[in-house]
């Protein structure tokens, strides 16, 4: 005789005070539990690099405004330029640098932005460098 035989057959006890516990209540007593939720996240968002935003010297100014005042007379002709610009990060303090070559369809004075054929916006305060592509490719300077 084994150790449980006399109570392997007896019926399941029933509460006659506590209400009997739904299926799904518990199975939820067996789902995982994530003490450290997000910790991954947090992880990889403190190890994601970001740069400062570099100052620009005046002579780099001077060359940005020159070209955008060619570009703003030359409109009409959608000139090809291809510009580094900074992108700030969402999260934390400084962000990071593109380059995008494309054809200018406006520069809006108002919001001081760039506006490309695709519809691409570039802030101007955001530019790092701009250059002006002529047809064959190569970039030149104003």
């Amino acid at each position: 005789m084994d150790e449980y035989d006399d109570i392997i057959d007896l019926p399941h006890h029933v509460s006659k005070r506590h209400p009997q516990m739904s299926m799904q209540s518990r199975a939820a007593q067996f789902a995982p539990f994530a003490a450290l939720r997000g910790q991954k996240e947090g992880y990889e968002e403190v190890r994601r690099i970001v740069e400062p935003k570099r100052i620009l010297t005046e002579a780099q100014k001077e060359q940005i405004d020159q070209n955008l005042q060619w570009i703003f007379a030359n409109i009409s002709n959608h000139p090809k330029i291809e510009v580094t610009y900074f992108i700030p990060d969402l999260h934390k303090a400084g962000g990071r640098y593109e380059i995008y070559k494309g054809k200018i369809k406006w520069i809006d004075q108002k919001k001081k932005e760039i506006i490309f054929m695709d519809n691409k916006r570039i802030m101007i305060k955001n530019l790092h460098e701009i250059s002006i592509t002529n047809q064959e490719g190569n970039n030149e300077s104003i």
